[in-house]
């Protein structure tokens, strides 16, 4: 009981649930990264996704004037393989967010991303909050995809750009709470 007449002021915290898309070619990552984020486990063996697999997360993130706001994430983790290609329309369908995955060490991967994005440009999604990803930092020796070369692309697709390690965890959560937070702000600004 509030013996000093002060007002106790209770901020109820607002809700909301996005759907992110997460694509890229075959074994850049996309699982790991999640794997990593959800449960802080990272599995040697490649496991490929069979059409998607759905994961959902919940984020606290304070808006701009600095309320809590729980956003709960359900990310769509799509398989790379072409044969699930004919499977990207429903699974593209209403994302709120895009993580664009490449292999630093496979230039292959990061060629393929612009096929990711305008994929999702047809599917009608050109608009929507995206983050770039170059995974797998921790093959130094291997390495073929170099900072500037991923600035040029997150320039060309106006995306931000991240470099992470699903097998040491280095920006693993960075990039998750970047792509709740720029996909929060943008529904916040609509009408």
């Amino acid at each position: 009981m509030n013996t000093n007449n002060e007002k106790i002021v209770f901020q109820p915290k607002t809700e909301h649930i996005y759907k992110i898309i997460v694509v890229g070619d075959p074994s850049v990552g996309k699982t790991s990264l999640l794997t990593k984020f959800t449960s802080n486990k990272f599995n040697k063996e490649y496991l490929p996704t069979v059409g998607v697999q759905i994961l959902k997360e919940q984020l606290e993130i304070k808006d701009s004037l600095g309320n809590d706001i729980i956003v709960n994430l359900m990310f769509w983790d799509v398989a790379g393989q072409p044969q699930f290609y004919m499977l990207h329309r429903p699974y593209f369908n209403g994302a709120d967010g895009m993580i664009l995955v490449f292999d630093v060490t496979r230039s292959s991967t990061f060629s393929n991303v612009k096929n990711w994005y305008n994929t999702a440009v047809k599917y009608g999604l050109s608009g929507i909050p995206r983050v770039l990803v170059g995974n797998k930092i921790d093959l130094t020796d291997d390495r073929k995809i170099i900072v500037p070369m991923m600035e040029h692309l997150s320039e060309e697709l106006n995306a931000t750009f991240f470099e992470t390690s699903a097998k040491t965890g280095e920006n693993v959560k960075t990039i998750f709470r970047k792509i709740a937070d720029v996909v929060l702000q943008s529904k916040l600004k609509k009408p």
